[in-house]
């Protein structure tokens, strides 16, 4: 126990003179008492930063172009032949009327035209066949031979009435088939078809000689009714009073009113030496193929219609 408070009382002796005695005492003689130094702050140092990695990039080996294979020089290639251009159209030129087929104008041979039986046509019996032929109440039997002779009369469905003469009362039916009325038909429409166009072709080109014609007519009188030859008068509808009466009257009996398509306007023209104002008029007539359409000129004279004529044939129209 005592060395304890020995020790104790060394340490705290050493403490006292530590503090107390050795300060003065370490002035005197120029010591210096030890004092911790202090830690200075550490200053921090700037690291720079690590440089990127640098990407390397994968190397481009180019290689060798391939020979290009050697082009061979073209053949020519052969000119396309040039297309004519069409020649321009004349506005004078001749249009050829157009015409319904055969097939069209009989309905399929089902309804021939009436007009076609109007005078009684012949045709030949393809085969041997007894035709019954009957008069009033009449019957007879007759026979026909292949090649024979019959005159058709008219149609019933797809039967021919016929008869053995054109003025034979007797009367009987034939198949159309069984004859070569389709043939006989179809030679006649074509022969229509080739006259109706000349006629159109002539009245184009007495058209085209009107039109010179009037070129050089004398100027009509100023005016108006000091003149014996005064110009047709031309009423709001489009028709001509004076050619109206004409034809009420009975001066031409084919044209009526109601057929008339159009009406020209007049023109004074000189023809065969004389002084005619004429008006052209289109219609349709009946054939015995159909109706056809049909021109005529009225010639007027001294204040009325002179005459009717085709325009196509010069021919005077009934």
């Amino acid at each position: 126990m005592k060395p304890l408070i020995v020790i104790a009382l060394a340490i705290a002796v050493g403490y006292v003179s530590y503090e107390y005695v050795y300060p003065p005492f370490a002035d005197a003689m120029k010591f210096t008492k030890h004092v911790p130094k202090k830690e200075e702050p550490k200053k921090e140092v700037a690291v720079a930063p690590a440089p990127k990695p640098v990407k390397k990039e994968p190397k481009i080996v180019m290689e060798a172009p391939a020979p290009k294979p050697e082009m061979k020089p073209e053949e020519p290639k052969p000119e396309m032949p040039k297309v004519p251009e069409p020649p321009p159209v004349d506005p004078n030129a001749f249009v050829a009327p157009v015409f319904p087929p055969v097939d069209e104008v009989t309905q399929n041979w089902a309804v021939v035209p009436k007009g076609f039986f109007n005078t009684p046509k012949q045709v030949t019996m393809k085969k041997d066949l007894e035709l019954k032929m009957q008069m009033g109440k009449a019957t007879a039997a007759t026979t026909f031979k292949a090649g024979t002779k019959i005159f058709v009369m008219g149609q019933e469905g797809t039967n021919l009435v016929v008869g053995a003469s054109a003025g034979s009362p007797m009367r009987g039916l034939v198949a159309m088939d069984e004859t070569d009325f389709k043939e006989v038909f179809t030679a006649a429409y074509e022969q229509v078809k080739v006259v109706q166009t000349e006629n159109a072709r002539k009245a184009h080109e007495y058209r085209l000689a009107a039109a010179e014609r009037a070129k050089n007519a004398p100027a009509a009188p100023a005016g108006g009714g000091s003149s014996s030859n005064d110009k047709p008068t031309k009423a709001a509808d489009g028709t001509y009073p004076l050619l109206l009466a004409s034809m009420k009257a009975g001066e031409v009996t084919e044209i009526k009113p109601d057929n008339i398509k159009s009406w020209s306007d007049p023109a004074q023209e000189k023809i065969d030496g004389a002084e005619y104002w004429t008006v052209n008029v289109k219609y349709e007539t009946q054939t015995m193929f159909g109706k056809f359409e049909t021109e005529a000129q009225a010639r007027i004279k001294n204040g009325r219609v002179e005459k009717w004529v085709y325009t196509g044939s010069g021919e005077v129209v009934p």
